[in-house]
């Protein structure tokens, strides 16, 4: 039986599209990587070499949040579980209801995917869902555009709501895995925590590349520039999914 593209979530009322299974290209080459670096004008950074070595890896059908989780999304999950606020809930600049959420430790975000009848995605589904099958550098191409992702260059000061870039959309269609905030994945990176993809608007569009990681104490809470969106699994979405197309 052939799968739907698109599915909403019925614990969060969230919509959810499909990354197909199939092999896919992880990482980069260190000679792309280091050109790459010098056109952005970007200074030499040991977080670049942390892409190596560009792989492949075989990945199960899934469905991936179509956009990170938003205040207003983990509102009802706090309200259901009676669930500690992030920090600057209460923050006008970073509580509007469509804003992803922010302020919270990488164990929070794992609560809310596990409520939702999710998880959060590995770095490879993330990968994948980010840049298709085509090996581009940042999900809507190769050549990196003002305006496609909320990044240092759009010179803002805080995330802005889920979806507020339509050009910056992902081949499988997810939106925002290009700036705005990281985004923790459930991959562990051996003595650096768990593994955060996607950069922020903090940052330039040297770290929002599809290739580019890093990684965060699981523990820490307060960042205003981490939240999360998740994935859910075929098993489950044929159970606490509704197909829409």
């Amino acid at each position: 039986m052939s799968l739907p593209k698109v599915i909403r979530t019925l614990r969060d009322n969230t919509e959810a599209v499909l990354l197909p299974a199939g092999t896919y290209v992880i990482g980069i080459d260190a000679e792309r990587v280091a050109e790459l670096i010098r056109q952005l004008g970007e200074k030499p950074d040991p977080l670049f070499s942390a892409e190596l070595p560009r792989h492949t890896v075989t990945l199960h059908d899934v469905f991936i949040d179509r956009f990170p989780v938003t205040n207003a999304r983990y509102a009802a999950f706090l309200t259901a579980t009676n669930g500690r606020s992030p920090e600057y809930w209460l923050d006008p600049r970073y509580n509007h209801p469509d804003q992803p959420v922010t302020g919270i430790s990488w164990h929070e975000a794992a609560a809310y995917a596990s409520w939702a009848g999710k998880r959060l995605p590995t770095e490879e589904e993330w990968e994948a869902a980010a840049r298709g099958t085509d090996e581009r550098i940042w999900p809507w191409g190769n050549t990196f555009e003002k305006g496609y992702c909320n990044s240092r260059e759009w010179h803002s000061d805080r995330p802005l709501p889920v979806g507020s870039m339509p050009r910056g959309i992902s081949p499988v269609g997810c939106h925002d895995m290009a700036g705005n905030i990281w985004e923790f994945t459930s991959t562990d990176w051996q003595y650096m925590g768990k593994v955060i993809r996607g950069g922020s608007y903090q940052h330039s569009a040297a770290y929002c590349r599809t290739t580019c990681r890093w990684a965060i104490d699981p523990d820490l809470r307060g960042k205003t520039t981490i939240g999360f969106r998740c994935c859910m699994d075929i098993a489950k979405a044929r159970i606490y999914g509704k197909a829409l197309t």
